[in-house]
């Protein structure tokens, strides 16, 4: 999972800090990505939250694949 989290944290540091007013760009270039779906759904949360919210968004990925 630390692997996951990883990727996951990176893909959206990178959708507010390399791609900002480009997020169309982020979603064309990532929507393919195994982890686009746990990013956007954690695109809800404020990025405070991000540390305790995307484990529990990496555990439900883990359980549908």
């Amino acid at each position: 999972m630390q692997k996951y989290l990883k990727e996951a944290l990176k893909l959206r540091f990178m959708y507010y800090n390399t791609y900002e007013n480009k997020e169309k760009l982020w979603h064309e270039r990532y929507k393919g990505h195994d982890l686009y779906d746990v990013v956007v759904k954690s695109l809800q949360y404020d990025f405070k939250e991000i540390s305790l919210i995307m484990p529990k968004l990496l555990e439900e990925y883990e359980k549908n694949l």
